[in-house]
C-alpha cells in the first residue's frame, strides 16, 4: 500500500504526559509526518498544540519555561469540590491554542473524555480545543467535571488511555501508540493507602489498553517511555526528564515505523 497514513495516539499519564514531546521530536526529525492525532489528558493537550501547527520544539520550550511557575496554575477550590477550580488551568490553555476550534487544527484531531453519568467513551472533535482539552484532563478530584453541552466530562484516561482505536477509525494505515499507562512488573512494599488507590487504577487502565491493542493487531507500534511511577504523574519538576525519555523510546521505534511505511 503506498502513501500510508499514520495516526499518532497520545495517552493519558499526568506529568508524565510531557514524553510526548519527545516523542514529537524523534518524529520530527526523522521526518515522519503524522495524519492523524488522538489525545486523552496530557496527551489531549500535547496533541492539541501540535494539531494547531506548532512544533515540537515549541511545545518543548512552553513546557520548560512553565515547569518552575506550576503555582501559576493553582487556585485551590472548596473543599466540597474538586482540588482545583481550574479556571487559572483554562487560561492558560486557551492561551496556549490560541482560542482555537476544531476546524483550526492542520492535522485531524480527536479528544477522548468520559461521560460522568454514563461511564461512555466520549470522541470530541468539535467546539474550542480548550473546552475539550479541560475535560479530557479533569481527573476526578483535582479538576471538576466539566459541562459539554448537557453532559458532565471528565478524564478521558478513565476509558480509553492510550487512544490508538480513535486514530484506526480515523483512517490511519499505521497506528502509533504512546502509552504511558501499562504496567510493568512492580514490587510493593507494605503499600499504603494513596499507593494502593493509584496502582488498582492503573491495573484497570492497564488491562483496557492491552485489549484495544489485541484488537488492533500487528499494525499498531507502542512507544513506551520509561517515566516512572504512577506517583511521577505529578512530577512536573521533572519536564527535561520526561521529554529525553520520550524521545529516546521514538527513536528506537523510528526502525519499525519505516519498515511499516515501506
Amino acid at each position: 500500500m503506498k502513501n500510508k497514513k499514520i495516526g499518532l495516539a497520545l495517552g493519558a499519564g499526568g506529568a508524565r504526559g510531557i514524553a510526548h514531546i519527545g516523542v514529537l521530536k524523534a518524529l520530527e526529525k526523522a521526518n515522519i509526518k503524522v495524519n492523524f492525532i488522538s489525545g486523552a489528558s496530557m496527551g489531549a493537550l500535547v496533541g492539541a498544540a501540535y494539531a494547531i501547527g506548532m512544533s515540537a520544539e515549541e511545545i518543548e520550550k512552553e513546557a520548560l519555561k512553565n515547569k518552575k511557575r506550576i503555582t501559576k496554575f493553582i487556585d485551590f477550590n472548596r473543599p466540597s469540590g474538586s482540588i482545583l477550580k481550574g479556571k487559572k488551568a483554562a487560561k492558560y490553555i486557551n492561551e496556549l491554542l490560541k482560542d482555537k476550534n476544531f476546524n483550526d487544527t492542520i492535522i485531524p484531531f480527536r479528544v477522548i473524555a468520559t461521560d460522568l453519568e454514563t461511564g461512555n467513551e466520549v470522541i470530541i472533535k468539535k467546539g474550542k480545543l480548550t473546552e475539550a482539552v479541560m475535560a479530557s484532563i479533569s481527573v476526578p478530584g483535582i479538576f471538576p467535571p466539566v459541562k459539554v453541552g448537557k453532559k458532565y466530562l471528565i478524564d478521558g484516561g478513565v476509558v480509553n488511555p492510550t487512544p490508538i482505536d480513535v486514530v484506526k477509525n480515523m483512517g490511519a494505515d499505521i497506528i502509533i501508540g504512546v502509552d504511558l499507562i501499562m504496567r510493568q512488573k512492580l514490587r510493593l512494599v507494605n503499600p499504603g493507602l494513596i499507593t494502593t488507590i493509584m496502582q488498582t487504577y492503573e491495573i484497570m487502565r492497564t488491562q483496557a489498553v492491552k485489549q484495544k491493542i489485541k484488537n488492533l493487531g500487528e499494525e499498531t507500534i507502542i512507544i513506551k517511555p520509561k517515566t516512572g511511577n504512577t506517583i511521577d504523574s505529578y512530577k512536573f519538576k521533572d519536564v527535561g526528564k520526561f521529554i529525553r525519555e520520550g524521545e529516546l523510546a521514538a527513536q528506537n521505534a523510528i526502525p519499525k515505523i519505516r519498515e511499516k511505511l515501506e
